[in-house]
Protein backbone atom coordinates (compact mmCIF):
# COMPACT_ATOMS: atom_id res chain seq x y z
CA UNK A 1 0.00 0.00 0.00
CA UNK A 2 2.97 2.45 1.00
CA UNK A 3 4.58 1.73 -1.66
CA UNK A 4 1.91 2.16 -4.69
CA UNK A 5 1.33 5.36 -2.87
CA UNK A 6 5.41 6.87 -3.19
CA UNK A 7 5.16 5.27 -6.69
CA UNK A 8 2.01 7.32 -7.45
CA UNK A 9 3.86 10.60 -5.44
CA UNK A 10 6.82 10.01 -7.67
CA UNK A 11 4.88 9.88 -10.93
CA UNK A 12 2.55 12.63 -10.19
CA UNK A 13 6.23 14.87 -9.12
CA UNK A 14 7.14 13.69 -12.72
CA UNK A 15 4.27 15.23 -14.49
CA UNK A 16 4.54 18.86 -12.48
CA UNK A 17 8.87 18.82 -13.07
CA UNK A 18 7.67 17.92 -17.20
CA UNK A 19 5.36 20.56 -16.82
CA UNK A 20 7.93 22.83 -15.29
CA UNK A 21 10.63 22.46 -17.76
CA UNK A 22 7.91 22.23 -20.75
CA UNK A 23 9.17 25.33 -22.77
CA UNK A 24 12.93 24.42 -21.76
CA UNK A 25 15.51 23.23 -24.55
CA UNK A 26 17.71 20.77 -22.61
CA UNK A 27 20.48 19.43 -24.51
CA UNK A 28 20.44 15.75 -25.12
CA UNK A 29 22.18 14.65 -21.38
CA UNK A 30 23.28 11.09 -22.99
CA UNK A 31 25.23 12.95 -25.34
CA UNK A 32 27.00 15.46 -22.87
CA UNK A 33 30.51 14.12 -22.04
CA UNK A 34 29.94 16.37 -18.47
CA UNK A 35 27.01 14.41 -18.20
CA UNK A 36 28.70 11.02 -17.96
CA UNK A 37 31.43 12.04 -16.04
CA UNK A 38 29.33 13.30 -13.70
CA UNK A 39 27.14 9.87 -13.51
CA UNK A 40 29.52 6.96 -14.36
CA UNK A 41 27.85 3.52 -14.06
CA UNK A 42 28.10 3.23 -10.11
CA UNK A 43 26.09 6.33 -9.80
CA UNK A 44 23.44 5.58 -11.76
CA UNK A 45 20.00 4.09 -10.74
CA UNK A 46 18.07 0.95 -12.20
CA UNK A 47 15.50 4.21 -13.39
CA UNK A 48 18.53 6.57 -14.52
CA UNK A 49 19.68 3.02 -16.67
CA UNK A 50 15.85 2.53 -17.69
CA UNK A 51 15.51 5.90 -18.88
CA UNK A 52 19.48 6.17 -20.41
CA UNK A 53 18.35 3.22 -22.44
CA UNK A 54 15.11 4.12 -23.50
CA UNK A 55 16.57 7.81 -24.84
CA UNK A 56 19.30 5.66 -26.68
CA UNK A 57 17.08 3.97 -28.34
CA UNK A 58 15.11 6.78 -29.55
CA UNK A 59 18.22 8.58 -30.87
CA UNK A 60 19.35 5.48 -32.88
CA UNK A 61 15.73 5.11 -34.04
CA UNK A 62 16.64 9.23 -35.72
CA UNK A 63 19.69 8.34 -37.12
CA UNK A 64 18.48 4.74 -38.60
CA UNK A 65 15.32 7.06 -40.10
CA UNK A 66 17.75 9.91 -41.61
CA UNK A 67 20.18 6.76 -43.30
CA UNK A 68 16.63 4.87 -44.42
CA UNK A 69 15.03 8.56 -46.32
CA UNK A 70 18.73 8.61 -47.76
CA UNK A 71 18.67 5.39 -48.84
CA UNK A 72 14.75 5.26 -50.16
CA UNK A 73 15.96 8.06 -51.81
CA UNK A 74 19.11 6.45 -53.92
CA UNK A 75 16.47 3.34 -54.76
CA UNK A 76 13.70 5.51 -56.04
CA UNK A 77 16.19 7.08 -58.42
CA UNK A 78 17.20 3.11 -59.50
CA UNK A 79 13.54 2.07 -59.79
CA UNK A 80 12.38 5.32 -61.98
CA UNK A 81 15.66 4.89 -63.91
CA UNK A 82 14.40 1.47 -65.00
CA UNK A 83 10.64 2.83 -65.26
CA UNK A 84 12.07 5.14 -68.01
CA UNK A 85 14.21 2.20 -69.72
CA UNK A 86 11.36 -0.21 -69.94
CA UNK A 87 8.72 2.24 -71.46
CA UNK A 88 6.55 0.69 -74.22
CA UNK A 89 4.11 1.71 -76.65
CA UNK A 90 2.51 -2.14 -77.02
CA UNK A 91 4.40 -2.83 -80.63
CA UNK A 92 8.14 -3.97 -79.38
CA UNK A 93 8.78 -7.56 -79.47
CA UNK A 94 9.46 -7.77 -75.48
CA UNK A 95 6.55 -5.65 -74.79
CA UNK A 96 4.74 -7.93 -72.61
CA UNK A 97 8.39 -8.44 -70.54
CA UNK A 98 8.62 -4.67 -70.21
CA UNK A 99 5.07 -4.42 -68.98
CA UNK A 100 5.72 -6.99 -65.92
CA UNK A 101 8.69 -5.31 -65.13
CA UNK A 102 7.12 -2.01 -65.30
CA UNK A 103 4.40 -3.24 -62.93
CA UNK A 104 6.75 -4.86 -60.91
CA UNK A 105 8.88 -1.32 -60.74
CA UNK A 106 5.42 0.29 -59.76
CA UNK A 107 5.36 -1.77 -56.65
CA UNK A 108 9.12 -1.04 -55.51
CA UNK A 109 7.86 2.32 -55.92
CA UNK A 110 4.59 2.05 -53.99
CA UNK A 111 6.67 0.21 -51.56
CA UNK A 112 9.68 3.16 -51.75
CA UNK A 113 6.88 5.97 -51.12
CA UNK A 114 4.59 3.53 -48.19
CA UNK A 115 8.28 3.35 -46.13
CA UNK A 116 9.55 7.17 -47.12
CA UNK A 117 6.27 8.28 -45.63
CA UNK A 118 7.14 6.25 -42.31
CA UNK A 119 10.34 7.40 -42.07
CA UNK A 120 9.53 10.95 -42.36
CA UNK A 121 6.77 10.89 -39.70
CA UNK A 122 9.39 9.34 -37.51
CA UNK A 123 11.45 12.19 -38.15
CA UNK A 124 8.70 14.31 -37.04
CA UNK A 125 7.49 12.57 -33.99
CA UNK A 126 11.07 11.68 -32.39
CA UNK A 127 12.09 15.03 -31.88
CA UNK A 128 9.30 15.77 -29.44
CA UNK A 129 9.81 12.30 -28.12
CA UNK A 130 13.36 12.64 -27.58
CA UNK A 131 12.89 15.89 -25.84
CA UNK A 132 10.23 14.03 -23.31
CA UNK A 133 12.65 11.31 -22.53
CA UNK A 134 15.53 13.45 -22.42
CA UNK A 135 13.54 15.70 -19.73
CA UNK A 136 12.51 12.33 -17.68
CA UNK A 137 16.16 11.37 -17.90
CA UNK A 138 16.88 14.76 -16.20
CA UNK A 139 14.60 14.62 -13.33
CA UNK A 140 15.78 11.28 -11.90
CA UNK A 141 18.69 12.91 -12.54
CA UNK A 142 17.95 15.92 -10.32
CA UNK A 143 16.24 13.35 -7.96
CA UNK A 144 20.07 11.82 -7.43
CA UNK A 145 21.72 15.15 -7.38
CA UNK A 146 19.62 16.46 -4.83
CA UNK A 147 19.32 13.63 -2.56
CA UNK A 148 23.22 14.05 -2.88
CA UNK A 149 23.45 17.45 -2.41
CA UNK A 150 21.14 17.31 1.06
CA UNK A 151 23.58 14.13 2.17
CA UNK A 152 26.39 16.58 1.61
CA UNK A 153 24.68 19.41 3.23
CA UNK A 154 24.32 17.88 6.24
CA UNK A 155 28.06 16.78 6.62
CA UNK A 156 29.29 19.80 5.70
CA UNK A 157 27.16 21.60 8.30
CA UNK A 158 28.78 18.89 10.54
CA UNK A 159 32.31 19.44 9.92
CA UNK A 160 31.46 23.16 9.94
CA UNK A 161 30.25 23.18 13.64
CA UNK A 162 33.68 21.18 14.38
CA UNK A 163 36.06 23.64 12.44
CA UNK A 164 34.45 26.08 14.28
CA UNK A 165 34.94 24.84 17.70
CA UNK A 166 38.26 23.45 16.89
CA UNK A 167 39.19 27.04 15.74
CA UNK A 168 37.69 28.48 19.25
CA UNK A 169 39.45 25.89 21.00
CA UNK A 170 42.87 26.54 18.94
CA UNK A 171 42.74 30.32 19.91
CA UNK A 172 41.87 29.56 23.72
CA UNK A 173 44.69 27.49 23.51
CA UNK A 174 47.21 30.07 21.89
CA UNK A 175 46.02 32.58 24.53
CA UNK A 176 46.57 29.46 27.58
CA UNK A 177 50.69 28.94 25.98
CA UNK A 178 51.13 32.81 25.30
CA UNK A 179 49.67 33.09 29.41
CA UNK A 180 52.23 30.53 30.51
CA UNK A 181 55.41 31.88 28.29
CA UNK A 182 54.57 35.70 29.96
CA UNK A 183 54.32 33.95 33.58
CA UNK A 184 57.74 32.03 32.50
CA UNK A 185 59.28 35.20 31.44
CA UNK A 186 58.99 37.33 34.35
CA UNK A 187 59.93 34.13 36.73
CA UNK A 188 63.15 33.77 35.20
CA UNK A 189 63.99 37.07 34.81
CA UNK A 190 62.91 37.44 38.34
CA UNK A 191 65.61 34.77 39.31
CA UNK A 192 68.34 36.02 36.94
CA UNK A 193 68.21 39.44 38.54
CA UNK A 194 68.01 37.82 42.19
CA UNK A 195 70.41 35.14 41.88
CA UNK A 196 72.37 35.74 39.03
CA UNK A 197 73.29 33.52 35.94
CA UNK A 198 75.60 31.39 37.23
CA UNK A 199 73.24 30.40 40.68
CA UNK A 200 70.38 29.83 37.57
CA UNK A 201 72.44 27.33 35.71
CA UNK A 202 72.90 24.89 38.74
CA UNK A 203 68.52 25.09 39.31
CA UNK A 204 68.32 24.68 35.26
CA UNK A 205 70.48 21.59 35.20
CA UNK A 206 67.91 19.37 37.62
CA UNK A 207 64.84 21.01 35.84
CA UNK A 208 63.56 20.49 32.45
CA UNK A 209 61.66 24.45 31.72
CA UNK A 210 60.47 26.41 28.93
CA UNK A 211 62.97 29.92 28.93
CA UNK A 212 62.28 31.02 25.17
CA UNK A 213 64.50 33.85 24.47
CA UNK A 214 64.76 35.05 27.75
CA UNK A 215 68.43 33.87 28.24
CA UNK A 216 69.46 35.95 25.31
CA UNK A 217 67.19 39.26 26.33
CA UNK A 218 69.18 38.70 29.55
CA UNK A 219 72.70 38.23 28.26
CA UNK A 220 72.29 41.40 25.54
CA UNK A 221 71.45 43.59 28.95
CA UNK A 222 75.32 42.19 30.28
Amino acid sequence: MFGRKKKKQSKDMTYFYLDALKNKQIPVLVLDPKWHELFPDFRKTDKIKKLEEHLLDLIKQQGQSSNDLKEYEKAKKVVMENIVNNMTDGHEPDAELRNKKQDANQKMIDEINQKTAEAQQLQRQLPAEIQIANKELLIACMDVCYMELTENTAVIEELDAWINAAREELKNRILAKQDKEMRNTELYKYMHNLLGAQIVEIFDKNNHVWKGNVEENISSKK
